[in-house]
């Protein structure tokens, strides 16, 4: 702890020594028309006469005033540019005892020059649901890929996984220059388009890249277009890095990308052994390639089991050995200005072992209900996905689309575990395996007749198949109360599955405009999903297979379920109130037949939904969301017959499932004050799941068995999400809070269960740049997890300190430096500490890197967890320190 401290009292010290060393004084001003009208948006910059930089600059709030930051007795060159209007300049020196505001007249252009050459000369530009960031503006100069320099803009957050917020809320699609890369994806981008390619950061907020659509425009969502310095194109520009270290650690990564004006060309690839997740196969469950539910805006859902079950997520904070291959290629194309051709392909590979200690605490058992699980796990996968897309454009009024999405996969994950519970040990051993493969098909045309009518017509198919084996062997008889099985030791079974589903939507939309304030929106939708499960059970005795025949542990089971539905959604303004009320009226079909019997049944319910937007200002608003969502479960959840899940759980599903019905409302609020450089966001969300599919859970000694059903008591969860930040012209500050408090029912052993989860988490945190060659952040994360089930409850607390560092010196040289300490529960502590040292001169393109990691050689890491049945706290033990020294080349 005492290295913690020093460090931090280091830093603070640094700080506020620089702070004193030169005096800042506060320049203000306020910038109006030739008629004194006050200008919102103006922006103004104070350049360093000696250096020719950006020494401050600032943007004029509602009243036309401005804030700058500047060092006194020093000489600057203001300049204040806006939109239409001639740019103003003027030389002065900056002085302390100045308490007149500067009042600065702009008068109109009337040659109207382009919007690009005076754009250039703004750091920060609105203009209507557009945010322009000038890159350079914002950044420290030590940035070196574009997720760095997106972490340096206000409102923008980068968390590990290369998934981006702005204003807090999540951005759905990445372009460059205007072109999908990987779908829009964000991760591949912001980890490897280099940085010091970046012009400007567009936020693209209510985005729709739908033509016919801009007029009735109902999109939420938001995205990001990176646009590129214009002597980046038409060129190939990227990198190669190859590096190696002792105990045989090697780092070889590659990115090539080229942008023309009809060709735009993405390579990534890389293979390594320290760690560097370019690729994980969580990505890979996860990637959508840019495709969307087509009917998610109707209130209900059929939620589809995932195809990942039983393989962990690897991260370096949690595994002991890390391998990664990734090869990524993306392509756009426009043979013409009417057809664009887009798409990717993507192979991945990886080999990541995990190794952990967990003491769990089961829910509602009497007497003695720990068990410590000691495992040991490798997890291999070789995964591709293919995609294609082409927009076909003939005019402004048409728009037709088609997308297609090949992915497959050969995953194996293989444990080894050692179970003690009341005196007995049991080692076991286990294998899931599947080669899942999915193909998705989507179909969209959008026609707008005229200027107040427009139609659209969407449709899309997915063919996907699963096939989890799940291989078990354990010392101690599994199940003994309801597999029979031949004596053997070790017990072995083998866990047949395979799901096949065929899923179908589509919708038509139809768009009245009746006014500038007023829309009407009318759509028809259908949804279809049919699926086939089978399973079996098979023991295996002497290198052979032998077939478990009990009706009550095997599946051959058809489901269908449909739905068609009617949507009415009014859109209306009224001043500066957006209000979006909705209705949607579904009647739903489903059915599922087995063990020669059939269950089936027909639903109708009325979905409502509203959005209220209150626009305070340009970038202050209010919103209200309320949704009332029905959501129906899929195949695994009714297969009546057993299923080993692992070594001492079993699942059996229930034909007479209903659905779910939730109540989700959200408040969001976001104010950023151009003046100030104050940005506040957050959110507060309630959501309450009446008929909510829970388990009961019968538990037999360690062994249990869980059956899903509709639980009459409401499941209930309430977020908050509150952040702030503050910037000035030398540092930066900036904190957050994030509390989520759940009520989840269940029953076990027949007894009514309530399970109550809240977790908090509070961080602040510095960020500041000293003698120009000094940048450093630091914070604090203070976490709070309780958890409480009917006979027992957990407390975990973790404090988390943390230092990031990079020093420039002796010209050529940067250090950086990542520090963090963990004190979990006040039992195990721990440090994570990273270091690198590069050495790079001016106009070359080589720079050499000498990276260590884990440092300070940490075994292991705590977390914990908690789910309907068991409180569990882990021990992962993680890589052990390591060295690379690595070149890389610019190209």
């Amino acid at each position: 702890m005492k290295k913690i401290y020093l460090t931090i009292a280091f830093a603070l010290c640094a700080f506020c020594t620089t702070l004193n060393a030169q005096q800042k004084i506060g320049f203000v001003g306020e910038v109006t028309d030739s008629v004194g009208v006050p200008l919102q948006f103006a922006n103004v910059l104070a350049m360093d006469t000696v250096k020719n930089t950006i020494a401050s600059f600032g943007v004029t709030n509602q009243k036309g005033e401005f804030r700058l930051t500047l060092e006194d007795g020093k000489a600057y060159k203001l300049k204040v540019t806006f939109i239409g209007f001639l740019p103003f300049e003027r030389d002065f020196i900056a002085r302390k005892n100045t308490d007149a505001p500067a009042r600065i007249k702009l008068y109109e252009n009337s040659k109207k020059l382009g919007d690009v050459e005076v754009v250039s000369e703004m750091p920060v530009l609105i203009q209507g649901d557009t945010i322009t960031y000038k890159a350079d503006v914002f950044a420290k100069g030590n940035e070196r890929k574009l997720g760095e320099v997106l972490e340096e803009l206000p409102g923008f957050e980068v968390d590990e996984n290369g998934q981006v917020k702005v204003e807090g809320k999540q951005v759905s699609k990445l372009l460059v220059d205007g072109k999908e890369s990987f779908g829009g994806d964000t991760k591949l981008m912001t980890q490897n388009l280099p940085a010091n390619v970046v012009d400007k950061v567009q936020v693209l907020r209510n985005f729709n890249d739908v033509a016919p659509l801009g007029g009735v425009n109902q999109s939420e969502q938001i995205a990001l277009n990176i646009k590129l310095k214009e002597d980046k194109k038409n060129i190939v520009f990227g990198d190669i890095k190859a590096g190696g270290g002792p105990e045989g650690r090697y780092l070889g990564h590659a990115n090539a990308f080229y942008y023309g004006p009809k060709t735009n060309l993405n390579l990534i690839g890389g293979s390594n052994n320290v760690g560097k997740l370019a690729f994980t196969m969580m990505d890979y469950f996860r990637f959508s390639g840019g495709f969307g539910g087509i009917t998610s805006g109707s209130g209900s859902s059929i939620r589809l089991s995932s195809n990942d079950l039983g393989f962990p997520t690897a991260e370096r904070n949690s595994a002991q050995d890390l391998k990664n291959d990734l090869l990524a290629l993306s392509y756009s194309l426009t043979p013409s200005k009417k057809l664009s051709i887009t798409g990717f392909a993507i192979g991945s590979k990886v080999d990541n072992t995990l190794g952990n200690i967990s003491q769990r605490r089961y829910v509602l058992q009497t007497g003695d209900n720990q068990e410590l699980l000691t495992s040991t796990t490798n997890t291999q996968s070789t995964a591709g996905m293919l995609k294609l897309a082409a927009k076909y454009t003939p005019n402004s009024n048409l728009q037709i689309d088609y997308n297609a999405l090949l992915k497959g996969s050969d995953s194996e994950n293989t444990s080894t575990q050692n179970s003690e519970f009341r005196g007995t040990n049991n080692l076991i051993g286990g294998v899931n395996s599947q080669q899942p493969w999915s193909i998705q098909n989507q179909l969209r045309a959008f026609y707008a007749k005229g200027t107040k009518d427009v139609f659209s017509l969407e449709a899309s198919h997915e063919h996907k198949f699963q096939d989890p084996l799940y291989d078990l062997s354990t010392t101690e008889r599994p199940f003994a109360s309801l597999i029979n099985l031949s004596n053997d030791n070790p017990f072995n079974l083998l866990q047949f599955k395979e799901i096949v589903t065929d899923k179908q939507e589509a919708v038509l939309n139809y768009y009245r405009i009746l006014n500038k304030t007023n829309h009407i929106n009318l759509s028809l939708g259908n949804v279809y999903t049919s699926q086939k499960l089978t399973s079996s059970i098979a023991q295996r005795l002497n290198q052979s297979e032998s077939a478990i025949n009990d009706p009550a542990l095997s599946n051959d089971v058809d489901y269908t379920f449909k739905d068609f539905y009617a949507g009415l959604t009014y859109k209306t303004k009224l001043g500066k109130l957006t209000l979006t009320p909705g209705l949607n009226l579904h009647h739903y079909r489903i059915e599922n037949r087995q063990l020669g019997t059939k269950e089936a049944f027909d639903k109708t319910l009325l979905l409502p939904s509203v959005n209220a937007q209150y626009k305070i200002a340009s970038s202050h608003t209010i919103s209200l969301n309320y949704r009332v969502q029905a959501e129906f479960t899929d195949i695994q959840n009714v297969a009546r017959g057993l299923i080993v899940r692992n070594y001492n759980s079993l699942f059996g599903g229930n034909p007479i499932l209903k659905n779910s019905l939730y109540h989700n409302v959200g408040v969001n609020y976001f104010n950023f004050n151009m003046f100030s450089f104050f940005n506040i966001f957050g959110g507060l969300n309630y959501s309450k799941r009446l008929d909510d599919v829970t388990n009961i859970i019968q538990f037999n000694g360690l062994e249990r068995v869980n059956t899903p059903t509709n639980i009459d008591a409401a499941n209930e969860t309430l977020s908050l999400n509150l952040n702030g930040s503050k910037r000035y012209n030398d540092f930066s500050i900036e904190g957050g809070v994030r509390l989520s408090r759940s009520i989840s029912n269940n029953l076990i052993s027949d007894i009514a269960n309530e399970n109550v989860s809240f977790q908090q988490t509070y961080n602040v945190g510095i960020s500041t740049t000293l003698f120009k060659a000094f940048n450093f952040d630091l914070g604090y994360e203070k976490t709070f997890n309780n958890y409480e089930g009917s006979n027992t409850s957990s407390n975990f607390e973790n404090d988390k300190p943390f230092v990031k560092m990079d020093v420039r010196f002796l010209k050529h040289f940067r250090l950086d430096v990542d520090y963090e300490y963990n004190n979990y529960n006040n039992i195990s502590k721990f440090s994570i500490l990273d270091a690198e040292l590069g050495f790079r001169k001016k106009k070359t393109k080589w720079e050499f890197k000498v990276e260590g990691m884990n440092l300070l050689n940490t075994t292991g890491v705590r977390r914990d967890s908690f789910s309907e049945s068991l409180i569990s706290t882990y021990e992962y033990f993680i890589q052990k320190r390591y060295w690379v020294f690595s070149a890389i080349y610019d190209l």
